[in-house]
C-alpha cells in the first residue's frame, strides 16, 4: 500500500513539474531575446527555402522574410504553445505508466519528442500556408491549417503512445507485472 501511495505521490509531483516547466517554455518563448529567436526559427525557415527554393533574409525583431516581403515567419510562428501542450500531455497522461528513473526517462523523451514534433508540424504549417498568403483570408486559413495540424498530431501522439505502452505491458512477463513494474 505504501509503494502505491509513493507512486501517486511521485506522479503528482512530475504532473506539477511538467505545468511548471510548460510554463516557463512559454514565458522563455514569449521573452526570447533577437539572437535566441534566430535560432528558434531557423528551422522552420530552412524547411520553407528547401521546399520553395528562396532565399529568407533575417530581419530583427521581425524574422525571417521573403525577399519580396509576401511573407514572415516570425515569432508566433514556432509553434510553442502547441510543443508546450505537447509535452504537457504526453509527461502527465503517460508517466502513471513508469517506476523510478523511468519517470525521469519518460519526462525527458516527451520534452525532446515535443520540441521535434513541434518543430516538424509547425514547419508543415508555414509550408502549407505560404501558397494562401495573398488570400484575403489567408490568417483563416493559416489559423484552420494550425488548428487542424496540431490536433491531428495530438491525437496521433496519444494513440501511437497509448497503443506502444499497452503492446509493451502485454509483452511484459508475469514475475515483473508481480513485482509492481509496467515497464
Amino acid at each position: 500500500m505504501t509503494a502505491m501511495k509513493n507512486n501517486k505521490v511521485q506522479n503528482i509531483i512530475f504532473y506539477f513539474l511538467a505545468v511548471l516547466v510548460g510554463l516557463c517554455l512559454i514565458y522563455e518563448f514569449k521573452t526570447a531575446q533577437d539572437a535566441v529567436l534566430r535560432i528558434l526559427l531557423y528551422p522552420h525557415a530552412k524547411a520553407v527555402e528547401i521546399f520553395y527554393n528562396i532565399p529568407l533574409v533575417y530581419t530583427n525583431g521581425m524574422g525571417y522574410s521573403s525577399m519580396d516581403w509576401a511573407f514572415t515567419i516570425g515569432r508566433e510562428c514556432m509553434g510553442c504553445h502547441f510543443i508546450v501542450l505537447m509535452f504537457t500531455m504526453n509527461a502527465c497522461m503517460f508517466t502513471k505508466h513508469f517506476k523510478g528513473f523511468h519517470k525521469v526517462l519518460w519526462f525527458i523523451t516527451s520534452f525532446v519528442g515535443a520540441i521535434v514534433v513541434g518543430i516538424l508540424i509547425s514547419s508543415i504549417r508555414i509550408i502549407g500556408s505560404i501558397p494562401f498568403v495573398a488570400h484575403e483570408k489567408f490568417a483563416l486559413l493559416h489559423s484552420g491549417i494550425g488548428i487542424s495540424l496540431y490536433f491531428a498530431a495530438l491525437a496521433a501522439s496519444y494513440i501511437s503512445i497509448d497503443k506502444l505502452i499497452s503492446l509493451t505491458a502485454a509483452k511484459t512477463p508475469a514475475s515483473h507485472k508481480e513485482r509492481g513494474h509496467t515497464c
